[in-house]
């Protein structure tokens, strides 16, 4: 019992510093996300040239990565019912929840910044990396809210945001599968 709970305060603690020192943590409705990626992904705004050396690169293990978070630690237990009234273990999931929902929009921010400095990249890519960035944050507003679960439909249009983002960066040239290994 108090080996759990220690390990719930360690995860809450690592998911709270998360979400603090990520700037792109904050929270933005899904009509200002699309009408933000629909500004930057236009023409103009792309470079030309590469910017950063290996974006894309970094675009596949930074989103690998998102993705891998996204499907262990939230998609999965949602479709086992962890996230359930009354389901056993429901509060360490949920913990687990919020911590892997920060490190993936860290990691979509930094997805973002590598797409954005390759032309090919961020002219395809930054819509769905705003819309799945957007879902993501509202299934952290929804571990961390007082209501104390996520609800799966929008586990299900966060990974079909997901989907989008693999049908896309495919289609760009960096393609990537979920990183899902863990060591233990």
């Amino acid at each position: 019992m108090i080996r759990k709970l220690s390990i719930a305060l360690v995860i809450g603690l690592l998911a709270f510093t998360a979400a603090c020192s990520s700037k792109s943590s904050t929270t933005v409705n899904s009509a200002s996300v699309t009408g933000a990626a629909a500004a930057s992904s236009t023409p103009g705004a792309c470079p030309t040239a590469n910017t950063k050396s290996f974006a894309k690169t970094r675009f596949v293990a930074d989103v690998a990565l998102a993705g891998g978070a996204f499907k262990r630690y939230i998609y999965t237990p949602a479709k086992a019912g962890k996230f359930k009234k009354g389901a056993n273990g429901k509060v360490v999931a949920l913990v687990k929840a919020a911590a892997a929902g920060a490190f993936v929009i860290n990691r979509l921010g930094a997805a973002k910044s590598a797409a954005e400095a390759n032309p090919t990249l961020c002219k395809l890519l930054a819509q769905p990396i705003a819309k799945f960035s957007a879902a993501v944050s509202g299934l952290v507003r929804q571990a961390k809210g007082g209501a104390g679960s996520i609800n799966p439909s929008d586990v299900n249009s966060g990974n079909g945001f997901l989907s989008d983002l693999h049908s896309a960066a495919s289609q760009g040239g960096a393609a990537f599968t979920d990183n899902t290994n863990t060591s233990a």
